[in-house]
This record gives structure tokens, sequence and C-alpha cells, in this order.
């Protein structure tokens, strides 16, 4: 079995005492899912995560909301090989205008905390975005 990983961001920002998370729907699968991507050579998880947000939306990263990521992981298979993956990712604020990436992201959207789930394709993530409401109701 081959092994993956990834690094992401669950961008936050509040609005009228609102958490709003940004959805990014990737070309390949065409799913909906959080801004995530691999790390280049010498990159930290977070330095990766924070530059996959900013080649993929546009936004500007302002803190983190925790310093500890939240883990996700899932099979998959890819060229007819089952791979294991795991994905990091780091709850941040941000602020600025999204912009996706065209040749990468179809769509994107900021979304209520609350109603993510309603609105990711896998499940795993969908279980990331309850972790992120119970997160938030302590902040």
């Amino acid at each position: 079995m081959l092994y993956e990983e990834s690094f992401g961001t669950i961008a936050l920002k509040k609005e009228k005492g609102i958490w709003y998370t940004y959805l990014i729907q990737n070309k390949s699968g065409n799913h909906w899912g959080f801004p995530k991507g691999h790390a280049n050579l010498s990159e930290t998880g977070k330095s990766a995560a924070l530059r996959e947000l900013k080649e993929e939306t546009n936004l500007e990263f302002l803190k983190f909301l925790s310093e500890k990521p939240l883990i996700e992981q899932y099979s998959l298979m890819r060229d007819s090989k089952k791979t294991a993956k795991k994905v990091y990712y780091y709850l941040i604020e941000v602020t600025g205008d999204a912009k996706i990436q065209s040749d990468e992201i179809l769509d994107g959207k900021w979304v209520e905390i609350s109603k993510a789930k309603d609105l990711i394709t896998y499940e795993a993530s969908k279980e990331i975005a309850n972790l992120i409401e119970i997160i938030l109701q302590k902040i």
C-alpha cells in the first residue's frame, strides 16, 4: 500500500457572531472540501497549508486558532493501487476576498460552519467539519 500526506487549512471568518468556512470544489473528482495540497521538499506542514490556501483561494492568513492540526485519514485507489492518505488541517482565521485558482479549482464559497457538512462530499471531511463546530464553541 502507498502512503500520501497533504496539508490544508480550515479557513474561517466570523461575521455577526457566526463562523463561516471557505470550501472549494476540486476539478479532480468534482468534490467539495477544504483547501489542501502536498508539501514541497523543504516546506513544513504549516507553511505548505498556508501556501496552498493562498494559491487556491487568494485568502490572507490572519492567525492560527489552534496550534494542533486536525487529522483526516482515509484510503483511496490511485492508478489501481490502494493509497492510505493522511491530511493535516490547521484552523486559521483569514481575511481578504476569495478568488479561486481556475486550473485546479472549479468553485469556492463561504458556508456557515454549521452547514458545511451538507456541502462537503466525503465522510471523513464531514467529520472534520463536525469537530470544528465543537472547537469553535469554545473559542
